[in-house]
């Protein structure tokens, strides 16, 4: 949720401080470096050990890192809200005619215009 909302500075909204406190908390909660391991049969390792009482906030924190990744990389500019009414997800354009997140949003948006020109012309 705090994601989304962080997200929605793409649509020229500014995200509540909240989400942003609450992403940065996630990210300081573990530790995100990697440690070496070695096994005799498999060599050098690099792996992100925790225990398993702290799993949640480890995906937390690499779901947390990605986020900022993602807004502050050179793919920020490509983030898009879809484009559909009732979808609330984003999207990456990588191409300037994607507006929608999948094929369903795509073919919900096409199918309600085809309804409207059917009935625009009945009426």
């Amino acid at each position: 949720m705090h994601v989304r909302e962080v997200f929605a500075a793409v649509e020229d909204r500014a995200p509540a401080p909240s989400a942003v406190e609450a992403l940065n908390h996630a990210l300081t909660r573990t530790p995100t470096a990697h440690l070496l391991t070695r096994e005799a049969t498999a060599g050098f390792r690099s792996e992100a050990t925790h225990p398993t009482t702290r799993v949640v906030e480890h995906a937390l924190a690499a779901l947390a890192a990605d986020t900022v990744a993602l807004l502050t990389g050179p793919d920020a500019v490509l983030l898009a809200a879809c484009a559909a009414e009732p979808c609330n997800r984003y999207l990456l354009r990588t191409h300037a005619r994607r507006h929608w997140c999948s094929t369903r949003c795509g073919d919900r948006v096409r199918a309600a215009r085809s309804y409207a020109r059917r009935n625009q012309r009945t009426a």
